[in-house]
């Protein structure tokens, strides 16, 4: 008898960082307070998020209790490196609830960051202007600098995750100015409102795009 091969599920293999506990300061001078939380260092991949696609993410209910499953959009610039584009904040955190799952870890364990979380991340304990320190910085991060006549780069589409290290965050986080959206759990107008639900009210973006 011969045996049909079978099929290996490649589990996305994220760059985790560490982002220790304490005070930071928030938007305009307001002081908050985190435990030590991690964070990816780099935005999902394409090749990433196509793991969840591939594996039935979109045809598993289970990971869609009480979100609002869309029809799965191709992403802009499909090179496997890039950013996943054209998702949802419903997509998102149905594929942390499926990342969890396959790696047999406890639902939320993997989730979206929160807003204080992000920016924290992304700014410090002393709410620098910019991931890399205050003042804008030509070539350090994927935006459109020739608008403002701070540089000459504008690429018109994202790049490769990690393509700009001297633009990290204090912690060590890539990306965080630039290229594209990134999704927070938390509603935009409500920091605390982190439950899933299907209401469509509108969640916090932080980053900027190219």
């Amino acid at each position: 008898m011969i045996l049909p091969p079978t099929r290996r599920l490649r589990v996305p293999d994220i760059a985790w960082v560490e982002v220790p506990g304490g005070a930071f300061i928030y938007q305009k001078g307001e002081t908050r307070e985190l435990p030590t939380f991690w964070i990816g260092r780099y935005p999902v991949t394409n090749a990433q998020y196509q793991t969840f696609v591939d594996d039935g993410g979109y045809d598993d209910a289970g990971w869609w209790v009480d979100l609002v499953r869309p029809e799965p959009a191709a992403s802009r610039w499909s090179l496997p490196n890039r950013p996943r584009t054209d998702v949802d904040w419903y997509e998102a955190v149905a594929f942390t609830r499926w990342f969890n799952a396959r790696l047999g870890l406890d639902e939320g364990s993997i989730r979206l960051p929160t807003e204080l979380e992000w920016e924290k991340a992304a700014r410090g304990e002393q709410g620098s202007q910019y991931p890399w320190g205050d003042g804008f910085e030509s070539g350090l991060a994927n935006v459109d600098e020739k608008e403002t006549k701070q540089g000459d780069w504008y690429l018109q589409q994202t790049t490769a995750v990690g393509l700009y290290p001297h633009g990290r965050s204090s912690y060590g986080v890539e990306d965080l100015a630039g290229t594209v959206w990134e999704w927070c759990l938390s509603k935009y107008d409500d920091l605390d409102a982190v439950a899933a639900d299907t209401s469509g009210a509108a969640r916090a973006l932080r980053g900027g795009s190219w």
